[in-house]
């Protein structure tokens, strides 16, 4: 982040291309953002972070970290995350170095301090211990954090980015429905706190930003996408109608079958198997569902000339048949 006012609209411009060329179907979201950080930082205050959202909705493919991950990126910061769900977000927490187990150095305070200017993403706000949500409150309404000894470190160079798996469903429904950032943030607050979230957390937060949910349809087009760009990434060509349809099917249904691990535990496992794919000659490939796994099957190869023996070894295979 910088201190140029067109410096920092092009960084928020680069933010704005390629996450809309990264994810999928999430556009408004990301204009919502980037507008509310362009306001932020154009009235930024010396007694609060640059801003302190809220990402809301639904997650199936790591969207909200893709979202944090690509405005890091574009605004040139680190980011300082945390995972505030139990045992993390415990009265203990791993956030501010309480735990005599765990190093300073993991601290929010100690991350703040050697870089002040970042993203500080917080997973699983929700579930955080009242107290680490009380001091998280104070170091957004005053600008600075505490710690216990007194020394104060400012939080008024950060951005506050959290998340929540509250009311995805309800959420996603509203962002397809509501095209207005201002009236979405205010439905989905009170969508949020109706489904639990802590209403004090709730009154500090500067914006919701609500992704939306995506019909079968925009799910199937999605995942074809993402496999075929994986295919892509490994200078292969996927033939025509190439990819299974179970693959997708199961996909967005992974209660049964290969995918029941994960999904990314198998998309994993193709990008080995299409490493293999291209180092035995492979130059075309289709992708079929088979038991463990996507089985990536080549429709052609290249030729590859085999080794000519030595004029000796033919008579040493005979001799050895013998």
């Amino acid at each position: 982040m910088t201190t140029g006012e067109n410096t920092t609209e092009a960084r928020l411009q680069a933010f704005l291309a390629k996450a809309k060329d990264g994810i999928s179907g999430q556009d408004a979201a990301i204009d919502a953002l980037a507008a509310e950080l362009s306001r932020r930082l154009e009235t930024r205050s010396d007694h609060r972070p640059l801003a302190v959202l809220l990402l809301a909705g639904p997650d199936r493919s790591g969207t909200k970290a893709d979202l944090v991950e690509v405005l890091a990126d574009a605004l040139d910061v680190p980011i300082h995350q945390y995972d505030l769900s139990p045992p993390w977000g415990e009265e203990d927490a791993l956030i501010f170095g309480l735990n005599p187990g765990v190093p300073a150095w993991l601290s929010l305070q100690q991350s703040l301090t050697d870089h002040p200017r970042a993203i500080v993403a917080l997973k699983a706000v929700e579930q955080a211990h009242p107290t680490v949500l009380s001091r998280l409150q104070a170091a957004w309404t005053s600008g600075r954090l505490v710690e216990p000894s007194g020394t104060e470190v400012a939080t008024t160079g950060a951005i506050f980015i959290l998340t929540t798996e509250l009311g995805q469903g309800a959420v996603g429904q509203l962002a397809r429905q509501e095209t207005d950032p201002d009236r979405l943030h205010v439905a989905a607050v009170k969508l949020l706190a109706d489904a639990g979230f802590p209403i004090p957390v709730l009154r500090s937060i500067d914006a919701v930003i609500g992704l939306r949910s995506h019909t079968p349809g925009e799910l199937t087009r999605e995942y074809r996408r993402q496999i075929a760009e994986q295919v892509r990434a490994h200078g292969l060509v996927l033939a025509d109608g190439g990819i299974d349809a179970r693959i997708v099917t199961d996909l967005m249904a992974p209660a049964i079958g290969p995918y029941v691990e994960g999904e990314w535990a198998v998309r994993d496992r193709l990008d080995a198997d299409l490493v293999r794919a291209k180092a035995e000659g492979a130059e075309t490939v289709r992708l079929v569902l088979g038991d463990d796994g996507i089985l990536v099957v080549p429709v052609d190869r290249s030729v590859q000339k085999e080794p000519q023996s030595s004029p000796g070894s033919a008579g040493q295979e005979g001799s050895g048949d013998e």
